[in-house]
């Protein structure tokens, strides 16, 4: 019997690992979602700026706690993207949301790099629980397990 109890142990120490590993995958995928979407919300932004009639259009700037302040844009040509580290740049709009584009891109990328490894875990965790299930029927049956 203690075979079998090593053995019941082992999975669930497997399972416990693997399920420890799609959380992480599952929290990563939720980052990577928010930052695709705050990307692609930036990148919409600066292309309806573009079809605003006005040379200083007046926006609302957040200032938090749900509060804006009334400003207008000075120049409606440029932005000024961040590229990581810190550092941002001054890109005309075309430049920027180009750019956008691209980060987007990698977003995409690597959330469904992501998805296919969290649907290998789960499909692990699948085998796991299969195996564990198999050696409780086994048991009860008072066969003995290799």
């Amino acid at each position: 019997m203690t075979g079998v109890n090593e053995q019941f142990e082992k999975l669930a120490y497997e399972y416990q690992v693997l399920q420890a590993q799609a959380q992480l995958l599952a929290q990563n995928l939720e980052l990577l979602t928010l930052g695709k979407n705050e990307f692609q919300a930036v990148k919409e932004t600066l292309e309806g700026l573009g079809k605003v009639d006005e040379d200083k259009p007046e926006i609302l700037v957040p200032i938090g706690a749900g509060s804006f302040l009334k400003a207008r844009i000075e120049d409606k040509e440029n932005a000024i993207v961040s590229v990581g580290a810190g550092y941002a740049i001054e890109k005309n709009i075309e430049d920027a949301v180009a750019y956008l584009d691209a980060r987007i891109e990698e977003y995409e990328e690597a959330i469904a790099k992501t998805q296919e490894a969290l649907k290998r875990l789960e499909a692990q965790l699948g085998e796991l629980a299969q195996k564990a299930q198999k050696l409780q029927q086994d048991q009860a049956m008072g066969f003995n397990v290799k």
